[in-house]
């Protein structure tokens, strides 16, 4: 049996008005306890028939209220009993307790530190879908800790206050001056640009956030147009390598390098080989998204993009390779049975991007070549040599997921000005 019962009490500070208590009972369970926010003279209050005495037409409007308000928790009790869900009184008194947040955040005036904590909450949640595995908003998550963490540091030094005290209405031209020079002096410091165009553009994020989304007035993104120089990305220097140096990696005697090693430079060649593929995708890789003898789907971990890659003869040789080997659906033996959750996952692979960089720069020196060679150096090549190869910027987008601009901007590195000079008196002799 269920029952909602409401008592009064005397408050503390103003004894001659009513505290009113909800108290939810169900059998076999312990009560629980609810004060309601509703209240008037102590001497109204009838605790007999749990109501105001009607006295007057304010009293008779908080009648209505505490019997809509018992009404609504009621059909609560009844649609879960419906449900046949097993549930206790302290979950029926706040079952409502969300709502109430929602509401009273909705009329809330956020700080500029409250709303990052709500961009790093929402972030935390979002989950998604990809190739099968579930997956986080990670990066985003960090992103925004490491901003609030450089924000704190800044107010404390440049104004001696706490973030917390700072709203939008501060954000102004000349706090986002100071906050860009106080980047630019600490990178100096540490031998770095203090990732100045990165901070700046996920704070106005957050600007925006607030704006659009939290209907803050006072949020005002006009006012980067002072640092809009600063925030400009500066040119993209790929890390792509000639094909000539995958040519000597492909021919390198295996017996130099360990099991581990040669692991590693399987996944560094697979990854030119299948579209220049990113290094978390390969990890990520599942036999679900080889569709066929013929091509590979997949759709990206880090951005919302899908990938069609014809599956070329080299690349199926390293799948037939590592066949049965990974764990339950994965390709490659990157994740066990101890790599659960994305957490674990993440760990795994920050572990195997540092042994893989050492792996590769002891190619380095072997191949003999001068620039440093990391695993998205494949991503690079791939689309570097389709290009150059005559293969239309669209293909090449779709093999690699991406767009058409971005290949070019942040992948395609041209060859060196001796072998353009030489192909292009080739092409117009005559």
């Amino acid at each position: 049996m269920n029952t909602i019962t409401i008592k009064g009490e005397q408050r503390t500070k103003e004894k001659d008005k009513v505290k009113l208590i909800m108290v939810f009972h169900k059998t076999g369970f312990c009560r629980a306890k609810k004060v309601i926010d509703i209240t008037g003279n102590f001497k109204d209050w009838d605790d007999k028939r749990q109501q105001f005495r009607s006295n007057s037409s304010e009293n008779e409007e908080k009648n209505k209220c505490l019997s809509e308000l018992r009404r609504k928790y009621k059909k609560v009790a009844e649609t879960w009993d419906q449900e046949e869900r097993i549930w206790s009184p302290t979950q029926w008194a706040g079952c409502f307790d969300f709502e109430e947040k929602v509401e009273q955040d909705k009329m809330m005036v956020k700080s500029v530190y409250h709303t990052i904590d709500i961009l790093i909450e929402y972030f935390g949640n979002k989950k998604r879908i990809k190739n099968g595995v579930e997956v986080s908003s990670y990066s985003n998550v960090r992103e925004y800790k490491f901003l609030k963490s450089s924000l704190s540091e800044f107010t404390r030094q440049k104004y001696n206050k706490q973030l917390q005290s700072f709203h939008f209405n501060h954000i102004t031209k000349e706090f986002l001056h100071d906050y860009a020079v106080f980047l630019q002096l600490k990178g100096a410091k540490n031998g770095n640009k203090g990732g100045v165009i990165h901070k700046l553009r996920k704070l106005r994020a957050v600007v925006s956030y607030a704006f659009n989304t939290l209907k803050n007035p006072n949020a005002d993104t006009g006012a980067f147009a002072g640092v809009e120089n600063k925030m400009k990305h500066t040119k993209f220097m790929p890390k792509s390598i000639p094909h000539s140096v995958i040519l000597q990696i492909e021919k390198l005697d295996k017996k130099q390098f360990s099991k581990i090693e040669q692991f590693h430079l399987d996944l560094f060649l697979f990854s030119f080989y299948a579209g220049g593929m990113c290094n978390i995708d390969v990890a990520y890789l599942n036999w679900n998204s080889v569709k066929s003898e013929d091509v590979i789907e997949y759709e990206r971990i880090k951005i919302c993009k899908e990938a069609r890659v014809p599956l070329i003869d080299k690349a199926k040789a390293i799948l037939k390779k590592y066949r049965g080997k990974g764990y339950e659906n994965y390709v490659f033996p990157v994740f066990t049975h101890k790599h659960i959750t994305e957490q674990q996952k993440r760990d795994r692979l920050e572990r195997l991007y540092y042994k893989m960089g050492q792996t590769l720069e002891k190619v380095r020196i072997k191949v003999g070549y001068k620039e440093k060679i990391t695993w998205n150096s494949a991503r690079g090549s791939y689309i570097t040599k389709m290009l150059e190869d005559g293969f239309s910027a669209s293909l090449v987008a779709a093999h690699a997921g991406n767009s058409e601009r971005i290949i070019s901007r942040h992948y395609y590195k041209a060859m060196d000005e001796s072998d353009t000079k030489q192909k292009m008196n080739s092409n117009f002799h005559g």
